[in-house]
């Protein structure tokens, strides 16, 4: 019987390491230099912007996504670095107190081959939430990313697609 229980110990540490390195396998590569595609995005309520685009950098659990965002009325250029599966990481430092919108903390980890970042943020001094879900398409030559913003007056949802430069 002690026999039969240390073998299935072993069975099933085998099959949760084996569980835990397919996981990881599904990871899809997200590395590279993302451009809006604006015809294949909605934007709901929101004004598409000029120009957009996410240059995605992945080494491991260490990711950093460069945003770069133009409108009419201004630029905006910030990084978000954060580790999957790790806990908040602050962003107060990138977005001064003064700006309408800012970032306060980000938070990435991978569900299945989805990239989910949850953000903590403050529109003119009302927090909310912003949760990212980033998948690949077309067999990696487009990235999907869904948008839910969430503030106490109400919640925006947005596709945007980008293609792979």
């Amino acid at each position: 019987m002690k026999r039969f229980l240390g073998i299935s110990v072993i069975l099933l540490s085998s099959v949760a390491s084996l569980g835990a390195q397919s996981s990881a396998a599904k990871r899809p590569d997200l590395n590279g230099v993302w451009k809006l595609n604006a015809a294949e995005s909605d934007f709901g309520q929101v004004p598409p912007p000029e120009k957009q685009s996410e240059e995605i950098t992945q080494a491991g659990d260490e990711m950093a996504i460069a945003v770069s965002i133009e409108r009419p009325e201004t630029k905006q250029k910030y990084t978000l670095r954060f580790q999957t599966g790790g806990g908040e990481t602050g962003m107060e430092r990138l977005f001064p107190a003064d700006r309408p919108f800012r970032i306060l903390s980000v938070k990435g980890e991978w569900k299945g081959a989805v990239l989910v970042l949850t953000e903590r943020v403050e529109f003119q001094g009302t927090a909310g939430t912003l949760e990212a879900r980033y998948q690949l398409a077309a067999g990696g030559k487009k990235l999907k990313k869904t948008t839910h913003v969430a503030m106490p007056d109400g919640a925006l949802d947005t596709t945007t697609v980008y293609d792979k430069e």
